[in-house]
């Protein structure tokens, strides 16, 4: 169920009353870590990273039906998380092996028989991402409301305006948190639990729903996943 437009406060917001301050507490305390992700060249990332505990660099990825390998988990404070890989991410190529033409299991054994203690990965961003920070205003908070995470309404004249944000837009990560799949009142929650800026990772609607929306697991799907 989304959060009613009167609930998320986002217009009026130095009053957050109607947040659940005390979860978004608990977000905050089991993620300490920010790690900023720098811009990459046309959205492909070389990569040099560490392995960590168990010989693995801290990554879940999932196969989708065109061949792809898209990283559908990243554990916090691991190598991985370290080098800015993120939720949605495509793994291209791992020790100069395309990864499209491998079964799942020489992808895991690349990483874990590896013997040196670092892996060569070639990435590519999320199609079309965007990264928009929001400072609120005091009169006008955040100036943008959404529903079941889509953006579906931005006010004029307001910092969210001015930084690009618009309607069709899915939010995909806050201030580095994957929110997708989580209630709209959780999502609020994360805005406003820290400070009086936001960053938003967002992508357009049509991108999420042909790709990441594929991201989410079923039972039947458990032959599609690979840890590394």
């Amino acid at each position: 169920m989304s959060i009613s437009w009167e609930q998320q406060d986002l217009f009026v917001s130095s009053d957050r009353s109607a947040v659940n301050i005390e979860g978004a507490s608990n977000v905050q305390q089991r993620y300490p870590i920010r790690i900023a992700r720098f811009p990459a060249a046309n959205g492909i990332r070389e990569l040099l990273v560490r392995k960590g505990e168990g010989g693995k660099i801290g990554v879940t990825g999932r196969r989708i039906h065109e061949g792809k390998i898209l990283i559908c988990g990243v554990t916090r404070r691991s190598p991985a998380y370290m080098a800015g890989l993120r939720y949605g991410d495509e793994i291209l190529c791992l020790e100069n092996e395309l990864l499209s033409a491998l079964e799942l299991d020489r992808v895991r054994d690349l990483v874990r028989k590896n013997l040196r203690n670092s892996i060569r990965l070639r990435t590519k961003d999320k199609p079309d991402e965007r990264y928009v920070t929001i400072a609120r205003d005091v009169q006008k908070g955040f100036g943008f409301r959404f529903m079941n995470g889509e953006i579906t309404f931005v006010r004029k004249n307001t910092a969210a305006e001015r930084r690009g944000l618009e309607r069709r837009l899915q939010i995909i990560e806050v201030n580095e948190e994957v929110v997708v799949g989580m209630q709209d009142e959780d999502i609020e929650a994360i805005i406003n639990a820290k400070d009086d800026v936001v960053t938003l990772c967002v992508v357009p609607v049509k991108v999420y729903r042909q790709l990441f929306s594929r991201l989410y697991p079923t039972e039947s799907d458990a032959l599609t996943y690979v840890e590394l």
